[in-house]
């Protein structure tokens, strides 16, 4: 299950904390550390749904741009970006979509979220997000929130929330109460 925020005091680079962590740091291990696929379980909870939809299925990263999120169940979706590309792809509608995120700036703000924190890209994600990061090594989150008003339309926060090296939960909070918990549960091999 995803860590508890309650629990976990504040620690932003100003405060600093005994031990100096900032969230460079953390994003430096989590780039020399991470795994090319992860297998996930994610729930959406919406205002538009009587129950919370829950997918799983495979997310892999090539560095510095390949992100994949292939959803195999219940149903067979496949979202890949490469560079400044995103192909839709569903098998269970029958339908191929490829859109520029040169047309998409929200959108594409939202993904860097994503390639920024992953390739250890500090100076695309502090450009668009408000980077914070609270707890210590062992256990920390670190919440990201969107500087564009068009971002901020969609998403009011991004956060990872892991222990030691490892992101064990991704948590998307929208201004509208809307939200979505990708739980990582294993490696994907």
């Amino acid at each position: 299950a995803p860590m508890s925020l309650a629990g976990t005091p504040p620690q932003t680079e100003r405060e600093g904390g005994s031990t100096g962590w900032k969230a460079e740091q953390l994003i430096e291990s989590l780039a020399k550390n991470r795994q090319a696929e992860v297998r996930f379980e994610e729930t959406a909870f919406s205002n538009l749904l009587t129950q919370p939809l829950k997918t799983q299925g495979i997310l892999r990263f090539t560095p510095p741009t390949i992100l994949e999120k292939h959803i195999t169940a219940p149903y067979d979706e496949r979202y890949l970006v490469e560079g400044d590309t995103l192909l839709f792809e569903s098998k269970t509608k029958g339908t191929n979509r490829t859109v520029s995120l040169q047309d998409y700036p929200a959108l594409r703000a939202f993904i860097e979220a994503f390639r920024s924190t992953l390739a250890n890209d500090v100076i695309t994600l502090r450009r668009l997000y408000s980077v914070t990061l609270q707890g210590e090594p062992r256990r920390w989150v670190l919440i990201l929130r969107p500087l564009d008003k068009a971002v901020q339309e969609l998403v009011e926060s991004v956060r990872f929330s892991g222990e030691g090296e490892q992101v064990m939960a991704i948590e998307i909070l929208a201004p509208d109460g809307d939200r979505s918990v990708m739980v990582i549960t294993t490696g994907a091999q």
